[in-house]
């Protein structure tokens, strides 16, 4: 076996050097990832940087390959993701160094004598103007957002948020050149190898036809109760399947994540049951039996409390701020929630102030674009104020800070808002601060309208406010250029020029619709002052100051 398949530890200055030329397969998976894993990912690099443990050394994970002894052709057979994601961070890096040498340096980790990443012929040109040439992160498309694959607007997309974070405050230039460093030297990934990319597949398909497919609840759950003594299982098994029947697998497997949270207080790397099983002592007589009993049960209990109301049903107010934090997440905000709920009763004035604050909290740092690390660990930071059971006004981790508050303007200005992924869900809520909840968009009973189309005909009436794709683009993507419609008001709104468009709006069933009719003209002024009042709604229904 050990002449068929290699298995080496290598850092990226050698993967992403000429003793590589990547290549993705014709039929490789599409590039997948979005800003949560890019963001978690820089996250993850920039904490391992800064802890002594990774000071050894970061590990980033495995690449399967097809490459022949002494050549760099290499096929990526398992990977993409991974080298593609760290492919945009190091252009980004190379855009915004100023220093020429470490400008050439970064260079040299995206091409040598061709780019070290080719990928398929479809996404070649893409990646070339838009990430692997010099300069080209700071370039935008052309084209329309809609235009471009799944797969284009992920790496762009990708590509922005990570320009944006390391332009931000907390990335000076010598914590950039720090990350550089570490990068190249320190972060290292395994690669297996073989000679023969067929055989590589095979291996591939052979590791996942074969392993054992359990969810993520029953891998914990056979985990957890083989620990506990035969003498409690049977009572474990009991317990666990009654608060699996009132939370599905989904909420179960999540919530001993939150149990996790709320007992160590920090981020952790092990799965979860292994956590669980520390922590809470499984081994020991009674230990498992009293977790499931005093801490499972309960928090399922609690936790199956917040998920009755259905989407955009909740009854009384905080049935109310439920339903809307579970639009933005349904997850991050739970450890909060669950031990606000232990403490206090559920109709006090503070748990109503409470909910009120963590919806804004939660809502605001998605909108910002904070990586998921950075929001959980606020999230935990939260968890000691209520600990310290001071009074709500005073938890200084609700509040919003200048950092959050200038990024998530920045968001909902952004002249491409409506390819966020949570533009829609904005403009529901945004729609619940005039008085109208609409439901969630979707293709069959809600949808977006672009006021001005992002296409029309030469002859259209568009063309006086609108000479130019480039105006159009500019201004149809914001989000005061967007509202809510039925399928079958969008179709028949489709292209129409404002004066023909107003009295569609006008009649709509949609409180967001007619207030864009109360307009008199569609001008670029007219959707930038939109844009604004929209801000001014929402930030006034959570008290920001705008």
């Amino acid at each position: 076996m050990h002449e068929v398949i290699s298995v080496s530890v290598i850092p990226l200055k050698t993967l992403f050097s000429d003793a590589f030329h990547f290549r993705l397969p014709y039929f490789q998976r599409a590039y997948a990832w979005q800003t949560a894993e890019v963001g978690r990912l820089l996250s993850d690099i920039t904490g391992a940087m800064g802890s002594e443990q990774g000071k050894r050394g970061y590990f980033l994970g495995k690449l399967m390959v097809a490459k022949k002894n002494g050549g760099v052709d290499t096929a990526l057979v398992d990977g993409h993701q991974r080298v593609m994601s760290l492919t945009l961070l190091f252009a980004v890096l190379r855009d915004l160094e100023s220093d020429p040498v470490l400008q050439s340096t970064l260079n040299g980790f995206i091409r040598g004598r061709e780019v070290r990443l080719s990928p398929q012929d479809a996404m070649a040109e893409t990646c070339e103007r838009f990430v692997q040439a010099p300069g080209a992160t700071r370039l935008d498309p052309e084209v329309d957002y809609d235009a471009l694959s799944e797969t284009e607007r992920n790496v762009i997309e990708n590509r922005n948020y990570l320009r944006t974070e390391l332009s931000g405050v907390e990335y000076t230039p010598d914590v950039r050149r720090a990350l550089i460093t570490y990068l190249a030297e320190h972060c290292c990934v395994i690669v297996s190898a073989v000679e023969d990319e067929d055989e590589a597949w095979s291996f591939l398909r052979t590791e996942e036809e074969t392993r054992v497919d359990f969810s993520k609840s029953d891998r914990a759950k056979f985990s957890l109760l083989s620990i506990a003594p035969s003498s409690e299982r049977a009572e474990c098994q009991k317990i666990w399947e009654y608060c699996e029947s009132i939370l599905g697998a989904t909420d179960m497997h999540a919530l001993l994540g939150h149990l996790r949270t709320l007992k160590k207080r920090k981020s952790s790397g092990k799965p979860i049951e292994i956590d669980i099983a520390e922590g809470y002592r499984f081994n020991a007589a009674g230990a498992g039996l009293a977790f499931l009993r005093d801490k499972l049960r309960p928090a399922a209990e609690r936790l199956a409390q917040l998920r009755q109301t259905g989407d955009g049903a909740g009854t009384g107010p905080l049935g109310e701020r439920t339903d809307r934090l579970r639009w933005i997440d349904p997850q991050l905000w739970i450890p909060a929630a669950l031990l606000w709920l232990e403490r206090h009763h559920p109709d006090s004035d503070e748990t109503l102030l409470f909910f009120k604050k963590l919806e804004r909290l939660v809502w605001m740092m998605k909108i910002a674009g904070f990586d998921p690390t950075k929001q959980h660990n606020r999230i935990i930071q939260l968890l000691g104020e209520i600990d310290r059971a001071g009074a709500v006004s005073a938890m200084r981790e609700l509040e919003m800070t200048a950092e959050l508050r200038t990024k998530a303007i920045a968001n909902l200005r952004s002249p491409s808002f409506d390819a966020k992924h949570f533009g829609g869900r904005v403009l529901r809520r945004i729609s619940v601060a005039i008085g109208q909840d609409p439901g969630p968009i979707e293709r069959d009973t809600l949808t977006i309208e672009h006021i001005l189309p992002r296409a029309f005909s030469p002859t259209s009436g568009w063309r006086v406010h609108f000479p130019s794709p480039q105006s159009v683009k500019q201004y149809s993507h914001r989000l005061g250029n967007l509202t809510l419609l039925s399928p079958a008001e969008n179709q028949k709104a489709d292209t129409l020029d404002w004066r023909e468009k107003k009295p569609i709006l006008g009649r709509s069933t949609f409180v967001l619709s007619r207030r864009a009719a109360e307009a008199t003209d569609w001008p670029p002024a007219q959707i930038l002052g939109r844009t604004e009042e929209l801000i001014g709604v929402l930030f006034k229904d959570w008290e920001i100051k705008f």
